[in-house]
């Protein structure tokens, strides 16, 4: 178990993309017995912060911190609504969420304004009532689960069994709501059900079809699902094209968005919008623009840490020739460069050596007098007379010469 422990498998009915700082619901008292819970975004076991800065990430999200306090201000009310828009996320939350709400000695209405999909289904049947619109949607699957670390087979296991229970409580919180067997609903989850607003009432996850205008739904490429201006993660689920969500194209650069306004194109099934300029896009679509703007900067840092990477590895490979001093001012010195610049720095350095060198044999060869040093000619010296002492010397030497000879 310790090992699973340090494995941290995070249970969840769904993507869990990242939060923003600030809470996404709102609890309020509408009148003396009536209170209204807004739910949009998706659930979270906590708030997500940013590894690098501490502060919280953008995007909507549900947590457990804070909602149990607010759920006080419409604990005494024998009447409260329940405004759910949500792609789901951690179950175990949402289990928290959905026991605490009917846990309320109220009555609880739970209206689906746009998707209750995986762990938000969970809240969703803590309403007495269900209320959705015909294009409301309702989610139910298996519970999954994310493991980081080695297992062995006993952790493994040990893990199974966790999905299995996570799954049991699901099936058991359907089936109160439904009156289903557990058996047939333990099958829809294993397909990933989807329904519209009357598909779940016949199913029994709802109750009432509300007239109105239906919630705006539009898939941005397959992995985002916009519901009510709310931006969902739906990487890796299924969402089937049964559903009829428009589909938009996704946009690569703002500055190429020429026409004004939205057109069908029937022969796609697509809607393409297009706006004069980034401020019209941004104030229409927000979501989108956060988007692209995250996956831009995304790209960008991934860029950046692979343009780095490549110019230590090609300052590495020249370091033997250059040396310490220079290798360590190119890759973390106030001045850093590309190998090809450490090589124009490397060969100015051995210029430079080799300019001073010069410049010390020319001072040492001044410092030592040898210019002042003449040679004599051969030709001068024979002519030269000799010197009394130097006739001296000749004569003994002959002399000597003489007498060996003897």
């Amino acid at each position: 178990m310790d090992n699973l422990k340090r494995c941290s498998p995070t249970f969840y009915a769904g993507p869990v993309p990242a939060g923003n700082s600030g809470r996404c619901w709102n609890i309020a008292s509408v009148s003396e017995d009536e209170g209204e819970i807004v739910l949009y975004g998706d659930v979270l076991s906590q708030k997500p912060i940013d590894w690098w800065t501490g502060e919280p990430e953008p995007g909507m999200y549900i947590t457990p911190e804070g909602f149990m306090e607010d759920l006080a201000l419409v604990k005494d009310k024998s009447k409260i609504t329940v405004k759910l828009n949500s792609c789901g996320g951690d179950l175990y939350t949402g289990i928290a969420i959905h026991n605490a709400i009917k846990s309320l000695n109220a009555e609880i209405n739970v209206v689906v304004e746009g998707i209750a999909a995986s762990a938000a289904s969970v809240i969703m049947c803590a309403g007495d009532t269900v209320s959705v619109y015909p294009g409301s949607i309702v989610m139910i699957h298996e519970a999954a689960c994310g493991v980081v670390d080695y297992c062995n087979i006993d952790d493994l296991k040990a893990i199974i069994k966790m999905l299995d229970n996570a799954n049991a409580a699901c099936v058991e919180i359907y089936a109160a709501k439904t009156g289903d067997e557990a058996e047939h609903l333990k099958s829809m989850m294993h397909r990933e059900t989807w329904m519209t607003g009357k598909e779940a009432i016949d199913k029994g996850f709802a109750d009432e079809l509300l007239n109105g205008a239906d919630p705006d739904m539009k898939m941005l490429g397959k992995d985002v699902l916009m519901v009510a201006g709310i931006r969902h993660d739906v990487k890796g689920l299924h969402v089937p094209e049964s559903l009829n969500i428009k589909q938009i194209s996704p946009v690569a650069k703002a500055e190429d968005i020429k026409a004004t306004g939205e057109t069908e194109e029937s022969q796609k099934g697509e809607t393409k919008m297009s706006f004069n300029n980034t401020e019209e896009l941004r104030t229409a679509e927000p979501q989108l623009v956060s988007q692209i703007e995250a996956e831009a900067a995304d790209r960008a840092v991934a860029q950046a840490v692979a343009d780095e990477r490549a110019r230590l590895r090609a300052i590495d490979e020249i370091a033997s020739v250059v040396g310490d001093e220079l290798v360590q001012e190119a890759k973390y010195g106030d001045n850093p460069c590309t190998a090809e610049q450490l090589a124009l720095r490397a060969v100015q350095a051995q210029a430079a050596l080799g300019a001073t060198h010069l410049q010390n044999v020319a001072a040492d060869s001044a410092a030592s007098g040898v210019q002042d040093v003449k040679a004599s000619s051969a030709k001068e010296d024979e002519n030269k007379p000799l010197t009394k002492d130097e006739r001296r010397a000749q004569g003994r030497a002959a002399a000597k010469a003489a007498k060996e000879g003897k």
